[in-house]
């Protein structure tokens, strides 16, 4: 019951005529059973391990909201014991949420990993570790119960009474594969409410489930079949291959995840409920850093709020701030507290996207080109200033774009690898550039594809960038289409529409691409 697929729309639509039939105050039940519905159609019995992450953190959340309730009125030693109470509670409800996504998600990783490096034989071990599988998205909702719990253990949050409610929040069918990652916050004045389905909902929803239909069935999962072939095992590319190759999985992997997050977005404003962006015209970046601002935005947002801070503003950072500032100077003082904040976030964002040595190393690689920008910042801007160049104008807005598309192009390949040795293979063949295998110089169709494919991928992502540089521009831009004179907004629907069903890449010869992130 993939986003992208007839079978998903009909339980959709299936789910908002039961949602309209249920009295107001119970129609979170009917999210939340439809939601039981979907999980348990990928996840089977392993949706027991969903269950009971809901579970730890509802208890976990009252627990912890009552241990403060504690040290309310007390003093001195006792207020600290008290303190030291809350803390034990919410590390306790914290690691087993850990304790859980560790044992199903990386066991097999670990283990195997162990065995190797001993130089014993993994085959009898990998054997008996096929029964340890994780449920569909464990790595979306156990974010998602951690920020609750430690919301309230900060007192941004208050705990909900009702298990029902917490569990939908997990839960929730349209998120729960590749999210985005909620905090409570987010959804609480939406998701529980009841709200009518409403016209302007429906047509809301739907003009942004059309838009990720097309960025999903006309350039993603066509692209899908070239960039399988790029990455097959034992194939060897020379020169400009490696880059296109590089471009390519960029180009796939933004349509699949952007296109599948409209998609998302869109199924939840059909009930009423509103869902943080997880995109933002992430190719108009002008730095890595802003790249991540606008890419995968709420994993970064939970990375930088549930990471990143506590660690820069832990007493120890404080410490050496002031130790630093006063010996080393503030240049390095800053490299040295930016370093340590940042590792953290990124080994744990490389290992967040799963057990496999190109995602943990795709953390560092990001960690390195961030602590660069850091470092460098300086040099820059004496040079820019040395050569007479504004800040803010356009040659060094299109060099830093450039430079940004660069990281950006090679990170997502990296990413993308079976393993990191292709990796390394395909950046060595970089070395023989021009080389063989110039795009020009050969056939398509060895890739999988015709050039009318190639032709109607290429336009779709003209129109995709094109919506991209009006959203950049005006962010209001989807809204504003909804306010067109009648006779062109339809027009303009009707074009996607008849665009997806004419262009769309599906039937005999395509394999549609999977929901990449959906194994995270």
């Amino acid at each position: 019951m993939a986003y992208n697929t007839n079978v998903y729309f009909l339980f959709l639509i299936l789910t908002a005529i039961a949602y309209m039939l249920t009295p107001k105050k119970y129609r979170y039940v009917t999210l939340l059973l439809g939601s039981l519905i979907f999980a348990y159609s990928f996840s089977k019995m392993l949706i027991s391990w969903t269950i009971l992450a809901g579970g730890i953190a509802w208890t976990g959340g009252l627990l912890i909201e009552k241990a403060l309730g504690m040290e309310k009125g007390l003093k001195n030693d006792e207020k600290k014991k008290a303190k030291r109470r809350t803390k034990a509670v919410m590390l306790c409800s914290v690691l087993t949420l850990l304790l859980i996504l560790i044992g199903l998600k990386y066991t097999n990783f670990i283990a195997t990993e162990v065995t190797k490096s001993l130089g014993m034989d993994t085959l009898f071990l990998s054997a008996r570790l096929k029964r340890v599988a994780a449920p569909i998205g464990i790595s979306f909702y156990t974010l998602q119960a951690l920020s609750y719990l430690l919301d309230i253990y900060w007192k941004r949050e208050k705990a909900e009474r009702n298990p029902l409610k917490v569990l939908l929040f997990l839960l929730f069918f349209p998120t729960l594969m590749e999210g985005p990652i909620a905090r409570w916050s987010d959804v609480k004045d939406s998701m529980f409410e009841g709200n009518p389905i409403t016209e302007d909902a429906v047509r809301d929803g739907t003009i942004r489930i059309v838009l990720g239909l097309f960025k999903r069935m006309i350039i993603s999962d066509r692209l899908n079949v070239m960039v399988n072939r790029l990455y097959a095992p034992g194939l060897h590319l020379d020169g400009a291959m490696i880059l296109l190759t590089a471009v390519v999985t960029t180009v796939q992997l933004y349509m699949e995840f952007s296109g599948t997050i409209d998609i998302v977005i869109g199924s939840a404003k059909i009930f009423g409920i509103g869902l943080p962006e997880n995109f933002r015209q992430p190719f108009f970046a002008q730095s890595a850093a802003e790249f991540w601002r606008r890419w995968h935005i709420t994993l970064g947002t939970w990375f930088k709020n549930y990471i990143f801070y506590p660690v820069s503003t832990s007493r120890l950072m404080k410490k050496w701030g002031r130790f630093g500032r006063k010996h080393c100077g503030k240049y390095l003082t800053n490299v040295v507290t930016s370093a340590i904040a940042l590792f953290p976030v990124w080994i744990l964002n490389g290992f967040w996207h799963g057990p496999k040595w190109p995602y943990i190393i795709y953390g560092i690689y990001y960690f390195i080109i961030l602590l660069l920008e850091v470092m460098l910042k300086p040099v820059g801007a004496a040079i820019h200033k040395r050569m007479g160049l504004s800040e803010n104008g356009k040659a060094l807005k299109v060099i830093r774009t450039v430079r940004t598309w660069l990281v950006i192009v090679f990170g997502e390949m990296l990413f993308r690898a079976n393993t990191f040795g292709q990796f390394l293979r395909m950046m060595r063949a970089l070395l023989h550039f021009p080389g063989k295998g110039l795009p020009f110089s050969f056939s398509t169709s060895w890739l999988g594809l015709e050039f009318g494919d190639i032709a109607v991928a290429i336009a779709g992502c003209i129109v995709m960038f094109y919506l991209d540089y009006r959203l950049e521009k005006n962010p209001l831009y989807l809204k504003s289409i909804t306010e067109l004179p009648k006779g062109r907004r339809w027009g303009m629907y009707y074009t996607m529409i008849f665009s997806i069903v004419v262009f769309g890449a599906y039937g005999a010869g395509y394999t549609p691409a999977d929901l990449i992130y959906a194994g995270f």
